[in-house]
């Protein structure tokens, strides 16, 4: 049945390599499933999939955004937690070096530094 449709794994794949997956495409697999089914998406298949990994992305985009908002001397550990646990979910694994959650809480290390310098 998913012989015209990518795997889910191919899905999470590109995701986990920073490629966006847009509703679109979520819902033209869902659209291609129906087609295939008579009935609907498949239950689990790679519409789901794409729009998890939708969903994912625009919830780390949303909590990176807000974070960046933000003054950056306001940038706090807890918002580095925040944005650290978004992208993990949207990667499917624990940001490395280079992350945005990383640059996030190098931020807010030196916000805390110069807090306790202040103090």
């Amino acid at each position: 049945m998913e012989g015209e449709l990518p795997p889910k794994e191919e899905i999470h794949q590109r995701a986990v390599e920073g490629h966006p997956i847009t509703q679109t495409e979520a819902s033209a697999l869902a659209a291609a499933e129906t087609d295939i089914t008579g009935f609907g998406p498949i239950k689990g298949g790679p519409a789901a999939q794409a729009q998890r990994e939708h969903d994912r992305q625009q919830n780390f985009l949303a909590k990176a955004g807000e974070v960046a908002r933000k003054p950056a001397g306001e940038i706090t550990k807890e918002d580095a937690a925040q944005v650290q646990r978004a992208e993990a979910r949207a990667l499917g694994e624990p940001p490395g070096k280079g992350s945005t959650s990383a640059d996030v809480q190098s931020l807010a290390d030196q916000n805390e530094k110069e807090k306790a310098k202040g103090t």
